[in-house]
This record gives C-alpha cells, structure tokens and sequence, in this order.
C-alpha cells in the first residue's frame, strides 16, 4: 500500500522537488500534541503555532536558502522562536538542518530555543519556564537603551 512503488507517484514527486534541494525542503506542517500543549501553557494565540518568519535578509549569507522558516512557535514582539523536535531530530541530517535553520534565525536577528517532545511531555512546566525566563530578558534587552550602560 506504499504510494512510492507507484512510478507515476515517484515521478510526480521527482517533478515537484526539481530544483529544491534538501535544504530548502523541510517542515511537516502538522501540529504536534507537545505543540499545541506548549502553546496552550504559554497562553500563545493560536497564530504563534507554525509562525513564518523570511528569511530574505540572510539570502546573500546562506546557500540554497527557502523564502521562509516556519517555526513550532513564534513570538514576534521578542523574536523569539520556539522549537519541539521529535526522535527524527536526531538523525545526521536533521541535526545539520536544525544548527543551520538556528544559524539562519540568529543571523536575522531571532533567538531559537528548542525542545525535545519528551522534554514538553516529562515537565511541560519547566519548558513554560524557561520560555518565560528567555521572554523577560529578551524584553530587558530591548528595553535597555544603549546609553543607559
């Protein structure tokens, strides 16, 4: 019952990658369980879940970039991105594509905290936490006038 024995269906998916190459492919788009319970925790708006953020500004820095990230959560006041990764981040691959998406983010200016799904399962109010420690110093940060030092 495996959609990719189909040639035609192996065909239409060769022709639907054509020209993107593994980096700019990425992000399954389905909400997670430990997703919607961070989110929830937080008191996010629903909006924050899936939060695109371009990354035009990093193009001439960064190859084979996509035109976006989407992160798990994204809390645009203090540009702060929140990811919750399963087991398949654990891969090779996945973790080179998860120190660049970070290295993206910090290069246009956003702070990536992430999470393991057993992280948010195990102690969701630790994770609520940290979230909210981060968010009060990234306020303090652009609060704080350069002068004022």
């Amino acid at each position: 019952n495996n959609p990719t024995r189909n040639p035609e269906t192996v065909e239409k998916i060769r022709q639907a990658s054509k020209g993107r190459t593994f980096l700019a492919r990425g992000g399954n788009g389905a909400l997670t369980r430990q997703q919607i319970a961070l989110c929830q925790a937080l008191g996010l708006p629903e909006t924050a879940m899936e939060h695109v953020i371009p990354t035009v500004k990093a193009r001439e820095h960064f190859t084979s970039l996509p035109p976006c990230y989407k992160v798990d959560l994204g809390i645009p006041e203090v540009r702060l991105a929140i990811e919750v990764d399963g087991r398949t981040h654990k891969t090779k691959k996945w973790k080179f594509l998860d120190r660049r998406k970070t290295a993206v983010l910090n290069f246009i200016g956003w702070t990536v905290l992430r999470f393991w799904n057993e992280e948010v399962d195990q102690d969701l109010n630790k994770c609520v936490q940290m979230v909210l420690s981060t968010i009060s110093q990234l306020k303090e940060i652009t609060t704080t006038s350069p002068t004022e030092y």
